[in-house]
């Protein structure tokens, strides 16, 4: 199974909407933002142990990476989701803008338009 932007804002929006407060910010935006920092906090220690300014406790520092920054992308498209952003959009749109302004060979959206599968 694979797992599309379209598909996750649509399924946070539904998990995290709806909780809206007096100052027009949902109470879900303010803890979806603190989640976030928070598991930033948690892929700045998995990569301190595999840098070595950490001590490694023997886990699988990889695997722990991986679920780390699978929470950072939850809560920053939940983030999105909740204030009906387009994020698959805005990735091509800004993209788009960076290899212009980078001079890159390639962009996103051309690279899934041209991608042999």
């Amino acid at each position: 199974m694979e797992v599309t932007i379209d598909n996750l804002e649509s399924y946070l929006a539904k998990t995290y909407g709806g909780f809206a407060s007096e100052h027009g910010v949902s109470l879900a935006e303010n803890n979806l933002f603190m989640k976030l920092v928070e598991e930033i906090g948690e892929v700045a220690e998995v990569i301190n142990r595999k840098t070595g300014r950490k001590a490694d406790d023997g886990t699988d520092l990889n695997g722990e990476l991986g679920k780390e920054l699978c929470d950072v992308i939850h809560y920053a498209v939940a983030i999105a989701a909740v204030n009906g952003l387009d994020l698959n959009s805005i990735i091509i749109e800004k993209d788009r803008a960076a290899s212009i302004k980078y001079n890159h060979k390639i962009n996103l959206e051309d690279f899934i338009l041209n991608r042999v599968r």
